[in-house]
């Protein structure tokens, strides 16, 4: 499923969000719980890399949008 939920950010969030709701129950097998921790640390990963990459993105526009901004004559 990790890599299923993987099409987006907002997909994969969600299936972490249920994973660990199911974990949090405490009501399911251990090799099932097992299961679901791997998944979820593999969501988890990849949620971390995609919010990386956006804060990266986010810097880099800001850095180009403030030379913009310097190098604009406001007289």
């Amino acid at each position: 499923m990790a890599k299923k939920a993987q099409k987006n950010f907002e997909e994969a969030l969600k299936a972490l969000q249920h994973i660990v709701g199911c974990l949090e129950q405490g009501d399911i097998a251990l090799e099932e719980s097992i299961k679901n921790y791997k998944e979820g640390m593999d969501l988890a990963a990849y949620c971390m890399s995609v919010l990386k990459k956006a804060e990266q993105e986010i810097y880099v526009y800001e850095q180009e949008t403030y030379k913009k901004i310097e190098g604009e004559n406001w007289e």
